[in-house]
């Protein structure tokens, strides 16, 4: 949903510099409170890491997955989730468990179903 994308670069900017952090096997999020009230995501993969294809399927892996979560987080917060994988070494499988890490580190697992994350 576009309503959940960060709205411009000064915004981008504004997290990358400002932003705390949360390592992950997988990915990297960093994160700062929301200035609007909204929860607002951007999601990177480089190129270094992968053609693509690839990138565009780790977007399509994670957008789902903290898109859902939306309802569930108390305090909004801008955040943006770089993709540290590359392509040889990337699953979904692996994606969602990093997900899973963040929920918990940032506690937004309230109403999860652990068994019933959304498939890539």
């Amino acid at each position: 949903m576009r309503s959940y994308r960060l709205p411009n670069q000064p915004a981008y900017r504004q997290v990358a510099v400002h932003g705390k952090f949360i390592r992950t096997p997988s990915f990297t999020m960093r994160w700062i409170e929301s200035p609007d009230g909204f929860c607002r995501f951007c999601f990177l993969a480089k190129k270094k890491n992968g053609n693509a294809v690839y990138r565009n399927k780790c977007r399509r892996l994670l957008r789902p997955l903290f898109f859902e979560r939306v309802p569930h987080i108390a305090k909004p917060v801008w955040a943006m989730i770089i993709v540290s994988d590359n392509s040889e070494v990337m699953s979904s499988e692996r994606m969602r468990e990093s997900a899973l890490k963040v929920f918990k580190k940032m506690e937004w697992t309230e109403g999860l179903d652990l068994g019933n994350l959304p498939n890539g």
